[in-house]
């Protein structure tokens, strides 16, 4: 039971592997098909451009699929949010597979009420609605859930 289980897990990784290795480069390495990829306004020292290397780590030539990452410095300083955006990934074939809107809706809208004047004031709530009926509660110094002898 073991011995499958561990060949099991060996398939399984070896079956779920990239097919590709990407690696980070400096924007200014990043192909003419990324161009329109590259978001606009952004300084150069934020971007990077992940394109697909080969088994000695040079750049695959030709047409390439890749990313554009932006790096977002976060208003704590320390940490940066990464964005992603792919460029050479044929996104027309997957939208041809995707079906397509009903040209006419689900349900019909309802119709205006003639009766009703165009200025009206919308009704008001029954009740006023509080936020909350006191002061909130002054936090203790001790915030364990654990009682002390």
């Amino acid at each position: 039971m073991k011995s499958i289980l561990l060949a099991a897990c060996i398939l399984g990784v070896a079956i779920c592997a990239p097919q590709q290795k990407f690696m980070e480069f400096d924007i200014h390495h990043a192909p003419a098909q990324a161009a329109p990829a590259i978001p606009a306004g952004v300084p150069a020292e934020s971007l990077d451009v992940l394109l697909p290397v080969d088994a000695q780590r040079q750049p695959l030539g030709g047409p390439v699929q890749g990313f554009i990452k932006q790096e977002i410095l976060l208003p704590n300083g320390r940490e940066t949010e990464e964005l992603f955006y792919p460029f050479g990934f044929n996104l027309a074939d997957t939208a041809a597979v995707a079906p397509a809107a009903p040209a006419d809706p689900a349900a019909p809208a309802a119709p205006a009420d003639p009766a009703a004047p165009a200025d009206a004031a919308p009704a008001a709530p029954a009740e006023p609605v509080s936020a909350a009926s006191g002061p909130a509660p002054k936090p203790t110094g001790d915030d364990d859930d654990e009682e002390e002898d």
